[in-house]
């Protein structure tokens, strides 16, 4: 099964922080283009910049913890690996309880 992120384009920081690093020169200075001509700016907090940073590490970690799905498929393969289908329902039902609650 596959989960796809269809948020990954829905940064609300990411797009200022963009435009305001797209400002810069190389010595620092602002490049004046014609919507910073009419006095407009844009300035991101280093609290955005650290959302931004975290929220664009986590869309590209990986979703797969590896080391526990090969210790699960080791277990399945030795036959260790039993899965209590009691316990399995129980949690269903009180799952779907949950939901319609």
């Amino acid at each position: 099964m596959e989960i796809k992120n269809y948020l990954k384009g829905l940064d609300p920081y990411q797009a200022k922080l963009e435009k305001a690093e797209s400002g810069k020169l190389k010595n620092g200075k602002r490049t004046t283009d014609d919507s910073s001509s009419t006095g407009d700016r844009v300035s991101v907090s280093n609290e955005a910049r650290l959302r931004t940073e975290a929220y664009s590490t986590a869309l590209s970690a990986s979703d797969v913890r590896q080391e526990k799905v090969n210790a699960i498929k080791e277990r399945v393969d030795s036959g260790e690996y039993q899965v209590d289908s009691r316990k399995v329902a129980e949690k269903l039902i009180t799952e779907e309880m949950e939901i319609f609650q």
